[in-house]
């Protein structure tokens, strides 16, 4: 603790040995004297009664009335957007999509993330994105990664598909031309 001047050793003395109750009273006193000294909250009324925003004010300098002017849309918190995406993820279409995804996966024997998206004619991105949440559901399993990812319905069938995968992969494709060089 910094050494205090003799004067304010002294009040914290005194404000020490001061009772609870005297103590609140001080306090209270302090906040509400403080509060008397702030103006309030909000901006002041124009002489002309309305309340003029900046959005207001300039669409007023452009002609238009306030009636016609368009607010700016405020950006969303990181918040809003997470509990806006678990929303979203909770509805009844993105359920028939995991659903999709899941019947697909469970009636092949083995089978990777583009074969999911042309059996249920849905977006690869959106396939994806439903692929990662049946894997943290434990509803299906994926075995192997990246290109040699395979998905099935339990984790060998999954890890066999894979490496049947990666044996069965023809490797690169290299033009005719440039197999000598």
């Amino acid at each position: 603790m910094a050494l205090l001047d003799p004067f304010s050793a002294q009040i914290v003395k005194l404000v020490r040995t001061m009772p609870d109750e005297a103590l609140l009273a001080l306090v209270r006193q302090q906040l509400d004297a403080a509060s008397a000294s702030v103006p309030a909250v909000g901006p002041a009324v124009p002489a002309g009664g309305a309340v003029k925003r900046p959005w207001q004010r300039r669409a007023a300098k452009r002609g238009r009335g306030v009636v016609a002017a368009v607010r700016p849309v405020a950006k969303k918190s990181a918040a809003v957007n997470k509990a806006a995406r678990a929303a979203k993820r909770t509805t009844a279409g993105r359920q028939e999509l995991l659903e999709a995804v899941e019947r697909a996966v469970k009636q092949a024997k083995g089978v990777s993330a583009s074969e999911i998206a042309r059996a249920t004619r849905v977006a690869q991105t959106r396939v994806a994105s439903a692929l990662r949440e049946l894997k943290s559901a434990r509803r299906i399993f994926q075995g192997g990664d990246r290109r040699f990812a395979r998905y099935a319905a339990d984790a060998k069938t999954a890890q066999y598909a894979s490496l049947t995968a990666r044996k069965t992969a023809s490797g690169p494709r290299i033009p005719v031309g440039r197999r000598g060089r």
